[in-house]
């Protein structure tokens, strides 16, 4: 049985596009177990599909391969890879969506080898002629140096900024809003220790591990948000901060939307103030 696929596109469910892949694949790996991971990326946003990735990957099992396709420069002089990073697969372009997946060790190839494409290749729809049928064959097992030569270096997406700076300033920035206008910024991750304090990692970024107390969330126009453990802890179309269920920090409100009553826009800054314990 070939390894489950888990697959993440901006295509949308409209068009026909995810599902020629499936069938693509279905081709060249009959009965490969497909996951749709989403298919609503907002086009072309990589950053969005890279922390996706990012939050998804640990919650399936070894040996799963990610089909990636979020690809604005389709067409375009950018590789197409086939990337081991951990125990997982990644076929994608090269364009900075695997940037989070990436572990120490990571091996990539350029997918070349006309065996493993479509015989016919457009400059439109690299999903179903060179991502789709890579997939389906490393899915199968078939080593990285088949699919062509490997590559030393991939593209990644500028470093997200997570610092913790004296006396007690976490440094951050907003990353998106999810459909509930959460929103997830790249403070973090946190889990849960004992009472109210929280063992805290940069999830990307410098430093090491802290154990820390929430005192305030510092937005750009210079109000205050606090802690809540759940968005029940609100009142009703009041805002706080909570962790989410990846050990991120979201800007909430309780049943409204953060991002239309607060006005975040990507790249914001943020200050969490903490406490650091002993």
């Amino acid at each position: 049985m070939p390894a489950p696929i888990a697959i993440l596109t901006d295509f949308g469910t409209l068009d026909p596009y995810v599902g020629i892949m499936k069938g693509v694949i279905q081709n060249r790996a009959p009965g490969a177990p497909l996951i749709d991971l989403t298919h609503e990326i907002p086009p072309g946003d990589l950053l969005r599909a890279a922390v996706v990735l990012w939050q998804s990957v640990p919650y399936f099992p070894p040996g799963t391969v990610f089909l990636v396709v979020v690809d604005p420069g389709v067409g375009t002089e950018r590789k197409p890879v086939l990337v081991e990073s951990g125990p997982y697969r990644f076929v994608a372009p090269d364009n900075g969506v695997l940037t989070f997946v990436l572990r120490e060790g990571w091996r990539a190839w350029v997918l070349e080898n006309p065996l493993f494409r479509l015989e016919t290749v457009s400059t439109t729809f690299h999903g179903r002629d060179i991502f789709a049928p890579a997939a389906a064959h490393a899915a199968q097992g078939i080593p990285g140096d088949a699919f062509g030569p490997q590559v030393a270096e991939l593209v990644t997406l500028p470093p997200v900024v997570c610092r913790l700076r004296p006396p007690g300033r976490l440094q951050g920035q907003v990353l998106y809003a999810d459909r509930f206008g959460n929103v997830l910024t790249s403070l973090g991750t946190f889990h849960p220790e004992t009472g109210d304090v929280w063992r805290f990692r940069p999830w990307q970024g410098e430093g090491g591990e802290r154990r820390l107390r929430f005192r305030e969330l510092e937005l750009p126009s210079g109000r205050t948000l606090s802690w809540v453990r759940t968005f029940g802890d609100l009142p009703e179309g009041e805002p706080g901060f909570l962790v989410g269920s990846t050990g991120l920090i979201e800007i909430v409100v309780n049943r409204a939307s953060a991002q239309d009553l607060l006005g975040l826009e990507r790249g914001q800054p943020l200050i969490l103030h903490v406490e650091e314990v002993d």
